[in-house]
């Protein structure tokens, strides 16, 4: 009886550790209430029952992006539209990167993240990304760095392309909101575990290439700043213009720009 109780009681802590028929709806689990529990409801393995689901693919057509980003701008009447843009983004990569590599560098998860692969839910009055749903099974992945680098190459690349050309949004301005998030969760990982575990996705951030040779568009987004005291931060190389909308405050000292760390 004992033995039962403490089975029962058990919280996993590998994707190992579920039946695989009920792979595909851990994720969650793993999380827990601890110290990622902002992870959790963000990787569906079901469309929820409200919001607006569109495939990520289709987010690279013009008029899909055009109607989502519409609905969004009506939250900030008369905003600057590259602030708004841009706004947006950072929701969007938040949750394309924060819950997916914490279950890639400490869980071993291989998820299914490729732009063809995944659909994006919305929130049905403003537009605002809240999760994606992953329609293949999870997989094990002795190779985190190699999972995230595939997620760069496979969606966030085509997404940032597509964005740039159809709301006129710098590329770079794109790339920075996903470096902050990427450095802010590698970081927080390293903290609470320890820093091996990540160095492999600190790579792909911050070498001047890519493993497949490509040059890499993160790069120096993210750079090292010190205050009077000595306290270092973090403070991005491109503004991400939120301070432009209305009822937004900006980033403090992350900010490049003057006017952004109000």
């Amino acid at each position: 009886m004992a033995a039962e109780t403490n089975r029962a009681s058990r919280r996993p802590t590998s994707i190992a550790d579920y039946p695989i028929a009920h792979q595909a709806v851990c994720l969650d689990g793993l999380v827990g209430d601890g110290a990622f529990s902002y992870c959790r409801g963000k990787l569906l393995s079901v469309p929820p029952q409200t919001g607006i689901v569109v495939a990520c693919r289709d987010l690279c057509d013009g008029a899909v992006f055009e109607g989502i980003i519409a609905r969004y701008a009506q939250k900030f009447p008369g905003g600057d539209r590259r602030a708004i843009v841009s706004m947006w983004t950072l929701y969007y990569f938040s949750i394309l990167t924060i819950a997916p590599s914490l279950h890639m560098f400490v869980h071993r998860i291989g998820l299914p993240l490729q732009i063809d692969r995944l659909s994006l839910v919305c929130n049905e009055k403003t537009g605002e990304p809240e999760a994606f749903v992953m329609t293949d099974r999870l997989g094990v992945t002795a190779d985190p760095a190699g999972e995230l680098h595939r997620l760069m190459v496979g969606h966030v690349e085509p997404v940032v392309a597509a964005i740039a050309a159809n709301a006129g949004v710098a590329p770079k301005l794109l790339w920075n909101n996903v470096a902050a998030y990427l450095s802010w969760i590698l970081k927080e990982i390293a903290h609470r575990h320890e820093r091996d575990l990540v160095e492999g996705g600190l790579a792909l951030l911050n070498d001047a290439a890519w493993p497949c040779g490509r040059r890499n568009p993160m790069v120096g987004m993210i750079r090292t700043a010190r205050q009077q005291c000595g306290l270092e931060f973090a403070r991005r190389k491109v503004c991400c213009l939120r301070y432009n909308l209305p009822g937004v405050g900006g980033c403090g000292e992350a900010c490049p720009l003057p006017d952004g760390r109000h």
